[in-house]
C-alpha cells in the first residue's frame, strides 16, 4: 500500500475559475528561424504543408467562430515570419478579442519598427521563448548562433514599447537537463527587461523532446527541488511572478502554491487530413467533446477543432493509484515516455485536506 501525502491545495487555480480561461490558438508559423533541440514540432515539412494553404479568410473564420472566446494567441513555428501577421493581429482586434497574444522566439522583435507595428496593430500580450541565462545555454538549446542576442534585444524593445502601449510580456523557459539548474541566474539576467511573469514549462516528451528524452529529461522531483531553492531565494513579491508548468502536482507539494502552474484550456483548428489520432482514439475524444470534426469549412481545407486536453489524453497516462489522489480531477497524467524512462516511484498520491493545514 502506497503512502499518501497530505497537502493543502486551497489556493491553487482550478478548472472553470477565472484564472483559467479558454483561449484560441491560431497556428500561422509554417517555418522557424530557430532549431530547438526539444521542439515538439519535429516534422517541419508536415507543418509547412499543413499551414501553407491556410488563407486570410480561414483565419477570420477562426477568430469569429466563438463569440464567447476573448483571447487569441498566434503560434506554431515562428509566427513573426508570416508576412500577414500584422494584418491577422488587426483582424483579431476587429473581431473583438480582448487579449491578442503572440508566442515567439522574439528574434524578429529585435527590429523596433516591426515590434512597434505589431503593437500598433493591437498586440497586447507577448510570450517570449528564451531558455537560458546566457548565449552559451540558449544558443546551444536553440542550435542557432546569435539567437540569445537577438531575443534579448527583442525583450529590450518590448520593455520600451510598454511605455507606449498596454502590453504584457512573459517569458517561456523550457526546462530540461541542460538548463534546470539555472533558474535564479535566468531570473537575474532578465531583470533589465520589465518582465511581468516568468513561466517555466517542463519539457514535453513529444517530437524531438520525446526522441531525446533519455538525454534531455530530468526527473520531475529534481526539477521541483531546484525550483524550491529558486523560490526560496526570491523576495515575496517576486515569488508571485514565477510559475512552474507541465509537471504533475504530486511532485510539487513543497512549492508555494502560487507558483504551481494552472491548467490552461485552449483549442486550435487543424486541417482534417492532418489529424494524427487513430480512428479508435479519435472516436473516444469526439465522444468526450475534446475533438470536434467538421467544425469549419476553409477555402482549401475542412477543419477540426482540437483541444489541448485531446493531445494530453493521447500521450499521457495514469495508473490506478492516481484515483486516490486529490489532484486527480485536474491532473493530466504523465507522459508514457517518462514512465518508460523513470517508472512511477516518484508519484505519490496526495490527500487534499479541507482544513487548509499541511
Amino acid at each position: 500500500m502506497e503512502m499518501m501525502a497530505e497537502h493543502r491545495v486551497a489556493s491553487m487555480p482550478l478548472p472553470n475559475t477565472e484564472q483559467v480561461s479558454e483561449r484560441l490558438h491560431i497556428c500561422v508559423g509554417y517555418s522557424c528561424n530557430n532549431n530547438c533541440v526539444f521542439c515538439m514540432e519535429e516534422d517541419r515539412e508536415g507543418r509547412y504543408k499543413r499551414l501553407i494553404n491556410q488563407t486570410e479568410s480561414d483565419v477570420w473564420k477562426m477568430l469569429s467562430s466563438n463569440p464567447n472566446v476573448k483571447e487569441v494567441m498566434f503560434t506554431s513555428g515562428e509566427p513573426t515570419l508570416h508576412p500577414l501577421l500584422p494584418r491577422y493581429i488587426r483582424m483579431a482586434r476587429d473581431a473583438g478579442m480582448e487579449v491578442i497574444g503572440l508566442i515567439t522566439n522574439g528574434r524578429m522583435l529585435s527590429y523596433m519598427p516591426y515590434a512597434r507595428l505589431l503593437c500598433k496593430s493591437g498586440l497586447n500580450h507577448v510570450l517570449v521563448s528564451i531558455h537560458g541565462p546566457n548565449a552559451k545555454v540558449h544558443d546551444a538549446l536553440t542550435r542557432t548562433r546569435g539567437a540569445f542576442a537577438q531575443t534579448t534585444k527583442g525583450l529590450e524593445n518590448l520593455a520600451l514599447l510598454k511605455k507606449e502601449f498596454v502590453l504584457k510580456v512573459h517569458t517561456s523557459y523550457v526546462v530540461n537537463k541542460r538548463n534546470f539548474r539555472f533558474f535564479k541566474e535566468f531570473f537575474d539576467a532578465m531583470q533589465p527587461y520589465d518582465i511581468d511573469q516568468f513561466v517555466f514549462n517542463v519539457m514535453m516528451l513529444d517530437g524531438r523532446g520525446g526522441k531525446l528524452a533519455n538525454i534531455l529529461m530530468p526527473r520531475y522531483t529534481e526539477i521541483a527541488s531546484e525550483f524550491l531553492r529558486f523560490t526560496q531565494s526570491l523576495a515575496p513579491q517576486d515569488v508571485s511572478r514565477v510559475f512552474l508548468l507541465d509537471i504533475p502536482y504530486c511532485t510539487t507539494t513543497a512549492l508555494p502554491d502560487c507558483t504551481r502552474g494552472y491548467v490552461e484550456r485552449y483549442f486550435h483548428f487543424e486541417p482534417e487530413d492532418s489529424i494524427t489520432f487513430s480512428r479508435e482514439k479519435e472516436e473516444v475524444l469526439v465522444e468526450k467533446g475534446l475533438v470536434k470534426p467538421k467544425a469549419m469549412d476553409g477555402d482549401k481545407a475542412k477543419y477540426t477543432i482540437v483541444t489541448k486536453s485531446a493531445h494530453d489524453e493521447a500521450v499521457r497516462v495514469k495508473r490506478d493509484e492516481c484515483k486516490q489522489c486529490g489532484y486527480n480531477h485536474i491532473c493530466r497524467g504523465v507522459f508514457q515516455k517518462y514512465v518508460d524512462l523513470y517508472g512511477w516511484d516518484e508519484f505519490v498520491p496526495v490527500v487534499r485536506t479541507t482544513t487548509g493545514k499541511e
